[in-house]
């Protein structure tokens, strides 16, 4: 009964907050890696104080960008930053991180001829990474609040996600007025994988997008804690 609950959590926990319809409204999707800075404590992972980053490529775009990207052209690299851990809490192998409010995510522009290729390297932050992903033009950014990930050691990949309200770039003046807030940031994180350079801790792949209006329901710990009991 633990385990069969253990995964409702896991499959499920993005439907909590980012239920996958039709009427979702995309604004990007992206994969990368994911990676901690600073690690404090590297036998703890994602432990209070710790900050969790995404960096990595975006793989397309929603229709309020679409018309104004390139992609034969332009590469266009994403970076998540400034979500560190405010709570944490593990029951079992199946552990809930929160983030204080306040991270940043964003995506950039870099010309395919003449710019500069992201490349990962290894034990981020380093000589490439994330430089090589922001130091392009920057498009389109915002704040992410309310930032929650789970994951379950057992079978070594969790989720992420977080809303998100447009706030800066060029690009924002695309995105209408009424729409630059309820944007959900979320994805992801696999390990392990033979593809993952040293340093990083899982592939992950995700989107930010606008659910749809069907209403979501929001779980408490204790309500998480009550069902892997």
């Amino acid at each position: 009964m633990k385990r069969k609950a253990l995964l409702l959590i896991f499959t499920a926990v993005m439907a909590f907050a980012v239920p996958a319809r039709a009427a979702d409204i995309l604004l990007f999707a992206f994969t990368g890696f994911d990676y901690q800075d600073p690690n404090t404590n590297a036998a703890t992972y994602l432990d209070l104080g710790e900050g969790y980053h995404t960096i990595g490529f975006v793989t397309s775009f929603g229709p309020d960008l679409t018309p104004y990207v390139d992609e034969s052209v332009n590469e266009y690299t994403m970076f998540t930053q400034g979500l560190t851990v405010s709570a944490r809490a593990q029951f079992g192998t199946f552990l809930v991180v929160n983030f204080a409010n306040g991270g940043r995510g964003r995506y950039y522009q870099d010309a395919i001829s003449g710019g500069t290729h992201g490349t990962y390297g290894t034990n981020p932050p380093n000589a490439t990474a994330p430089s090589t992903f922001t130091d392009g033009s920057m498009r389109l950014g915002g704040s992410i609040d309310n930032g929650v990930l789970t994951y379950d050691f057992s079978l070594g990949q969790g989720n992420f996600n977080g809303d998100m309200t447009l706030d800066e770039g060029p690009d924002l003046i695309y995105i209408p007025t009424g729409r630059r807030a309820g944007w959900t940031f979320h994805g992801l994180a696999g390990a392990p994988n033979p593809t993952i350079p040293t340093g990083y801790d899982h592939q992950v792949q995700g989107e930010c997008q606008i659910p749809d209006s069907t209403p979501t329901s929001h779980k408490t710990w204790g309500a998480l804690k009550s069902l892997y009991r």
